[in-house]
């Protein structure tokens, strides 16, 4: 990797909306992928906690009958619940459903962004008027979208960042699907 840090330096309006249509579309995948890793966290932790709760239910009666005999039986039980009790905790505390949530959010107002930044693209490519209020009102948008939306891992925006090492802006919407990936 290079010690050069590269900086985009815009000298048109459509330049400067290729800029930011293409850092609203990582945006949006950004928070797209974390919020699916979140989810997935999710259900992993809860399931299993949801599992050794049910175990441990179910264990306690027949461990009752048998903890005079064989005392690693309680022990295992009482390990187990353990483990259900702090995984529950742990569910909690690290609040994968609404890290999900919020992130699936901060996609969805990027998405909106992509969707105004290709209007005003369309309105300059058809000849139109560049609408200078408009594409403040864009950046004023993306800025306070960006001010509140929560931080990625550094493993999603690696990821994120490798799909983008090569981007080719097609001029419609059919060049996205090529016939032959479908």
């Amino acid at each position: 990797m290079s010690d050069t840090k590269l900086l985009f330096l815009p000298t048109e309006i459509p330049e400067l909306l290729s800029g930011w249509l293409l850092h609203a579309h990582k945006e949006r995948d950004r928070h797209d992928y974390a919020a699916r890793r979140y989810e997935g966290r999710r259900f992993i932790l809860g399931s299993i906690a949801i599992a050794l709760s049910a175990a441990v239910g179910t264990s306690v009666f027949a461990s009752l009958a048998t903890a005079a005999k064989d005392p690693w039986i309680a022990v295992a039980v009482g390990l187990a619940s353990v483990a259900a009790t702090v995984l529950t905790a742990l569910s909690t505390f690290l609040d994968y459903a609404g890290r999900a949530q919020r992130h699936r959010k901060a996609a969805a107002a990027c998405k909106s962004i992509v969707h105004e930044i290709e209007q005003a693209f369309a309105t300059i490519q058809s000849g139109g008027q560049v609408d200078h209020a408009g594409i403040q009102a864009i950046r004023t948008r993306f800025d306070t979208i960006e001010s509140e939306t929560p931080v990625v891992l550094s493993a999603v925006y690696g990821e994120i960042q490798r799909e983008y090492r090569a981007v080719h802006f097609v001029q419609k919407a059919e060049e996205l699907y090529p016939a032959d990936s479908q």
